[in-house]
């Protein structure tokens, strides 16, 4: 690819920055993203780990809905604000560099939830932990982008991600029994010790993949007063970060912002469900949240080609119909087992979208700005996890559980028609039709904004 560092680029970049070189051939970029997928699958297990348990922790501390609705804003409001610059640091600096420090922020703050002794300080230690985390996944999705050819591109996202989903699996469960047993205390130990683990996979096997990683701090310096000097420059030059569509873009967003906002909504409200009017244990819960894990798992390390093959847009609208399973189950049934086959059906259309949707803002992202664009996206499905505790904080005193949950189903299929109608150039892009390449060709051709404004 051309993003993908040469083997003496890569020397002499790692030569200087004192870490592995990046990979310079297909069999080493395999290795290096089941590496990343490795690193996923400890972090996810580490925090899905506590994931269940902070109801729990927030009733012992005397607390409701209404504080876990807002330690879940608090954690989305700063992941919303942070994510592009987070995104952008990946560009600039490095992904490498923007992956270690989000992992060492995650140590830092699953150590504060074990320290912490009131609600209020909890949901400090979550608005900290969104905004130096929001890195991550862009900075890792930015990797795959550099490694990955195109026409595997979702695959290659499926499979890191699937690293992601065994925490799922293996995380709610593991939580739930620790909780049972032994209590928060140890979960939390257990929790943090697996967050080492995937800072030092990180570490060891995960090298540089951008080339636009150090750039000299003279030349930051100067983009700043640029910016500063010249809003309208300022403003073309963020326009030229953008993909080349922004009715497509738009379009994307949208979908990522509603499927996080109806998640986001049931979330405070599902978990005292589950426990007060279900009945169900702590390893219950986790076992559910398991299944979905299992099923999201399997869909991504077998199913996430499909949208390299069929096209994008299939595959993100049977997705989302899968998605909405686990909402209409929960307001159907209360049966454990019906319900945990709707969570089984969600997690494989969560496995369906997730790396089309991906997939297809990478397909139309400037090669050099991905991490930010994804970082964009990050952004977007913050939003949704800002708006939607906040409204079910709004709505717990006047909607019930089902009418909660039902909501939910609506957002998710009012992205479905969205999709569906979609304009004629996403449709375009979703079929495979429109290719990076032209995208990346323009930007190399065309002189940059900054050499723009020093002609000016």
């Amino acid at each position: 690819m051309n993003a993908q560092l040469s083997h003496a680029e890569a020397q002499e970049h790692s030569s200087s920055q004192g870490q592995p070189p990046a990979p310079s051939h297909g069999s080493i970029n395999q290795r290096v993203m089941i590496a990343l997928a490795v690193c996923m699958a400890l972090q996810m297990t580490s925090f899905v780990i506590i994931l269940p348990l902070f109801a729990r922790r927030f009733s012992e501390f005397g607390a409701g809905v209404e504080s876990l609705g807002l330690s879940a804003m608090a954690y989305a409001l700063t992941s919303t604000l942070a994510a592009p610059f987070m995104g952008a640091l990946a560009d600039r600096f490095g992904r490498r560099r923007v992956v270690l420090a989000s992992l060492a922020t995650y140590i830092l703050v699953f150590t504060g939830y074990l320290l912490a002794s009131s609600a209020p300080v909890f949901i400090l230690l979550r608005a900290f932990a969104g905004a130096f985390t929001a890195g991550l996944i862009p900075a890792v999705m930015g990797s795959v982008a550099d490694l990955a050819p195109m026409d595997r591109r979702a695959q290659w996202i499926g499979v890191v991600n699937g690293g992601a989903s065994i925490g799922w699996i293996a995380g709610p469960i593991l939580g739930g029994l620790l909780y049972d047993n032994w209590g928060y205390g140890i979960a939390l130990i257990v929790s943090i010790s697996m967050g080492t683990a995937a800072l030092l996979t990180a570490l060891f096997t995960i090298p540089e993949t951008s080339r636009g990683s150090g750039r000299l701090a003279g030349g930051i310096q100067g983009q700043r007063v640029f910016r500063f000097s010249d809003w309208r420059s300022s403003l073309h030059l963020f326009r030229n970060t953008l993909p080349r569509s922004l009715s497509s873009f738009a379009v994307l967003l949208t979908i990522s912002f509603a499927v996080m906002f109806a998640w986001a909504f049931i979330e405070p409200k599902f978990m005292f469900y589950a426990y007060d009017e279900l009945g169900w244990s702590s390893s219950m819960l986790g076992l559910v949240m398991s299944t979905y894990g299992i099923a999201m798992t399997f869909g991504e390390f077998f199913l996430s080609h499909l949208s390299d093959r069929l096209g994008r847009r299939p595959v993100i609208v049977c997705g989302l119909l899968f998605f909405a399973a686990q909402f209409i189950g929960l307001t159907c049934f209360q049966n454990y087992l019906w319900l945990a086959a709707a969570f089984i059906i969600a997690g494989l259309g969560n496995a369906l979208f997730d790396p089309a949707l991906s997939a297809s803002i990478l397909d139309i992202a400037p090669a050099e700005h991905q991490s930010r664009i994804l970082g964009i996206k990050s952004t977007a499905a913050s939003l949704g996890n800002i708006l939607g505790p906040a409204l079910v904080v709004l709505f717990t005193p006047v909607i019930d559980a089902r009418g909660i949950f039902l909501t939910a189903t609506g957002i998710v299929c009012v992205s479905i028609v969205i999709s569906l109608a979609a304009q004629t150039d996403l449709a375009a892009l979703w079929k495979g039709k429109m290719s990076i390449e032209a995208d990346r060709s323009v930007h190399l051709n065309k002189p940059s904004s900054s050499e723009n404004f020093t002609r000016k």
